[in-house]
């Protein structure tokens, strides 16, 4: 008698497969290039941190150029292969079009507008290098849409390339986290004072902020490699990704920013979610968060052999690295793993997927509307009621996330004061120095704080750099990825890990910077998240 129960063992659901495309000369420099991006970029630097920003952004050109040129020589010689391989139909102009997704019709209209911005810009001619500010100007941008349009059409998945990403950010990470002690085994400290420098400074990405949105990206791949990758066929990369998993949360925590914690809070329960899709990926899942906060603990024991002589952390990483709760926990999560894991023969048969993915997507609906109801009430409603640790995240005033309240309310100020070209297209990529600038005054004398060239928020910083136009395109592209991966993760597990580091930099960039230092990888995972949803094509539905 046939069993026609529907568990992921017996029965596996009928999913299209990727395309398959031959394997070029171009795809092999698009893998080269990401083991120089991964392997490379993020240790350059020529004068310790005196000239890191600007290290990695000519690097970034440098890198991104020769990809663009050997790329297109080598399209050139495979280009009448490749034709050969193809229908007229898919030759041409219009094929070219009807290729293009929302997310590349937004990644053009988002370039374009920069392109506008800059023509219309009254600091045009600082807007190409953008040296005054971040060097997010017009020169970055036109690389950022070579990276993107290139990946999205030549990467193939290499795990050779993301055992290299993996080993560097461990690198990265562990450099973060003795930094965060005093700790300087390569010497970068030397010839820096503690007060200007050591306190916002480590490792080899330098400032603060850039750690926290380096791990912003960082530990979700690892955390979602765990899960989607099975122990049993691939040891090297569960095993590789479990320890990067590790290590790369102690590295978030010791990054000295709240910025990673709140990508991390929307990141893990959107991983859960597609998790929860199947029963050995939940298992897995759970071992990923007993390993994140076990291996807090040990940071906890590593802070306590050291006297605590650090930097000194922030309230909700001083929670989650002190607090007694963590060893409940770690043991909570331990102890669910055990359990799927020694059960799973009884439960995986009944598994009820749906059920599982529907609860957790209410909860997070749920515990994101609950926060953001919170801030709006003791923000609005009840601004006197003492909130003790937490003033600082549930009020929303001027002094806000380290006074990033006073220059968004500054940067929308501005804004509303600009010309309907201003409103649409904005200053000129990355002129946000220019714009604030009559506001250093108040700056200094309120908060310390001699001046800024940015907003502390990338999608304020675009509405008032490149215009509501221009912020409109890039949320399209960011979403639209985001949305073509949610449909596509189910055929495809691994556009899952991607999509959870996309979301991850998404969400800390509400509070962070965009620069040349970080915002590149964000630009290529984004871009690889992409090109895996353009290899699988979603049944038709009947």
């Amino acid at each position: 008698m046939t069993d026609n129960r529907k568990t992921p063992e017996r029965l596996k659901e009928q999913t299209p497969k990727a395309e398959k495309r031959p394997y070029r000369m171009y795809n092999s420099l698009v893998s080269y290039y990401l083991f120089a991006m991964f392997g490379f970029f993020s240790f350059f630097l020529t004068n310790h941190y005196a000239n890191a920003r600007r290290d990695k952004y000519y690097l970034f050109l440098v890198l991104t150029g020769f990809l663009f040129i050997s790329v297109i020589v080598s399209y050139i010689m495979h280009r009448g292969e490749d034709i050969a391989n193809k229908s007229p139909d898919e030759i041409g102009f219009k094929a070219v079009l009807r290729s293009l997704t929302a997310a590349d019709i937004g990644f053009i209209s988002f370039y374009l507008c920069a392109v506008v911005s800059t023509l219309c810009s009254p600091y045009c001619a600082q807007t190409f290098n953008a040296d005054h500010g971040r060097n997010n100007g017009l020169i970055l941008l036109t690389a950022y849409l070579l990276v993107y349009f290139i990946i999205t059409r030549m990467y193939v998945y290499k795990e050779y390339i993301i055992l290299i990403y993996f080993i560097s950010s461990c690198i990265v990470s562990l450099l973060t986290v003795l930094n965060y002690f005093y700790i300087d085994p390569l010497g970068i400290f030397n010839g820096y004072s503690k007060e200007q420098t050591i306190l916002n400074f480590g490792s080899t990405i330098g400032n603060k902020n850039y750690i926290a949105s380096y791990m912003a990206i960082f530990l979700p791949i690892a955390l979602m490699i765990l899960v989607v990758t099975d122990f049993k066929e691939k040891r090297y990369m569960s095993v590789t990704a479990g320890v990067a998993t590790g290590i790369g949360y102690i590295g978030a925590l010791c990054s000295d920013s709240s910025s990673v914690l709140l990508g991390l809070a929307v990141a893990i329960p959107v991983g859960a979610i597609f998790a929860a899709r199947s029963y050995d990926h939940l298992r897995r899942f759970f071992m990923g968060l007993t390993i994140m906060f076990g291996s807090g603990l040990i940071l906890r024991l590593f802070s306590k052999c050291m006297g605590d002589h650090s930097k000194g952390f922030e309230f909700m990483n001083e929670f989650l690295i002190y607090h007694p709760v963590m060893y409940i926990f770690a043991g909570v999560c331990a102890l669910i793993y055990l359990i799927m894991l020694l059960c799973r023969g009884k439960l995986a048969e009944h598994y009820p997927r749906r059920v599982m993915t529907w609860t957790l997507l209410s909860l997070t609906i749920l515990a994101i509307g609950g926060l953001l109801g919170s801030i709006i009430y003791f923000s609005t409603a009840d601004t006197t009621t003492n909130l003790g640790s937490f003033e600082h995240l549930l009020r929303f005033n001027d002094r806000w996330g380290t006074h990033r309240g006073f220059m968004w309310r500054k940067s929308l100020e501005e804004y509303s004061g600009f010309g309907i070209i201003g409103k649409l297209f904005g200053a000129g990529p990355d002129t946000a120095l220019m714009v604030l600038e009559d506001h250093f005054a108040e700056l200094l004398e309120r908060f310390r704080d001699a001046t800024t060239d940015c907003a502390h928020n990338e999608y304020i910083n675009y509405l008032i750099t490149q215009g509501a136009l221009g912020l409109l395109s890039y949320l399209t592209v960011i979403i639209a990825v985001i949305v073509r991966a949610a449909r596509r993760a189910k055929h495809e597990p691994l556009i899952a890990v991607f999509a959870c580091a996309v979301i991850c930099y998404a969400v800390q960039a509400t509070v962070n910077i965009y620069q040349p230092v970080t915002t590149p990888l964000f630009i290529i995972f984004l871009s690889i998240t992409e090109a895996m949803n353009r290899r699988v094509q979603l049944p038709k539905k009947k």
